[in-house]
């Protein structure tokens, strides 16, 4: 049973000047056993959103980040955001959605040699194809490894086609989760393909229920069980929507039989022990899992939606039996 322990509210603000002064949001969690700092590579915007790159704050314990002098540590096209850090083939990588100046975001990848880089931009991994997939497309927070040479990442539609918008309305934004499979070679030869059975419709609830769209989904691994974390929103309800955590677990990495959901951090009912004196909603987004001893920590975007800043919130969960 995962049971809260304690929110401790926003631990990473956007700076007064820099590449991060609109946001410091959309994280990624990353710590090596053996290594006593704590990163996290995070999303950076300019006030208005018209760019966004990715840095990184280190942390000794997991509470108080300082923001790495050397930021931003990739900037792709306008917009680079969602990072996904994991260790392959005794390189860095960072799997992350990314924007040029035309066409919607698409999923590239970068690999370093050590966690605060240098970074390079190795390739796009795929582009929106499919009808779900929108315009545009956005990484979860996470990364399964399938065992030698393969992993699994989770990525999400930001927008809808033309024959959703007719089905569900012009403003009814229907978002759902999908599987991207990676093979990572020593000789740095990737290889990205979808899972066939994309999307992952059957996590979804059904329209003006708490998990209706789904998104950037967190993943962890605990007694041989695979838990996924999707942020998840009321869109067909009139604005400030009501956004939640979920939680969910299989067997199987894919979540194909997936029948049991609840509810991790609910929005409207926790908002003002999460962001005190919060004026309006609370947005939540890209929540970001750590094991720690018997205890989760989840890291995850916040935003009062009076004033649109998106920042970055700790809570923390015991685990039980």
């Amino acid at each position: 049973m995962i049971k809260l322990k304690s929110h401790l509210g926003v631990i990473l603000e956007p700076s007064n000047l820099g590449f991060d002064i609109g946001a410091s949001t959309f994280g990624c969690i990353f710590k090596e056993p053996d290594d006593m700092k704590y990163y996290f590579y995070y999303t950076g915007s300019s006030e208005g959103w018209n760019k966004a790159s990715i840095g990184v704050a280190i942390s000794l314990d997991g509470v108080r980040f300082v923001k790495h002098t050397e930021n931003p540590l990739i900037s792709v096209g306008n917009e680079s955001l969602t990072p996904a850090v994991f260790k392959a083939a005794s390189k860095y990588w960072m799997t992350f959605a990314f924007r040029m100046k035309k066409g919607g975001r698409r999923l590239g990848i970068t690999v370093a040699d050590h966690p605060l880089g240098p970074w390079s931009f190795v390739k796009e991994l795929i582009k929106p194809k499919y009808h779900w997939e929108g315009s545009s497309i956005d990484m979860g927070p996470s990364v399964v490894s399938l065992g030698q040479e393969e992993y699994l990442v989770f990525y999400s539609n930001v927008t809808n086609r033309m024959f959703q918008r007719l089905i569900f309305g012009p403003r009814y934004l229907y978002r759902r989760i999908g599987a991207l499979k990676l093979e990572i070679s020593e000789t740095r030869r990737i290889k990205a393909e979808r899972w066939i059975k994309n999307p992952l419709t059957h996590l979804n609830g059904v329209k003006g229920t708490w998990d209706e769209s789904l998104f950037c989904p967190g993943y962890f691994k605990l007694n041989n069980k695979h838990y996924l974390l999707p942020a998840a929103s009321i869109y067909s309800v009139p604005f400030p929507y009501k956004q939640y955590i979920g939680l969910t677990w299989d067997s199987s990495p894919f979540f194909e039989n997936t029948t049991i959901k609840r509810i991790l951090i609910n929005g409207p009912e926790e908002k003002n022990d999460i962001m005190p004196g919060i004026k309006s909603e609370i947005a939540l987004d890209t929540p970001s899992p750590l094991l720690k001893g018997n205890e989760l920590w989840l890291y995850y975007s916040v935003m009062d939606r009076a004033d649109d800043i998106w920042k970055t919130a700790l809570s923390i969960f015991s685990l039980a039996d």
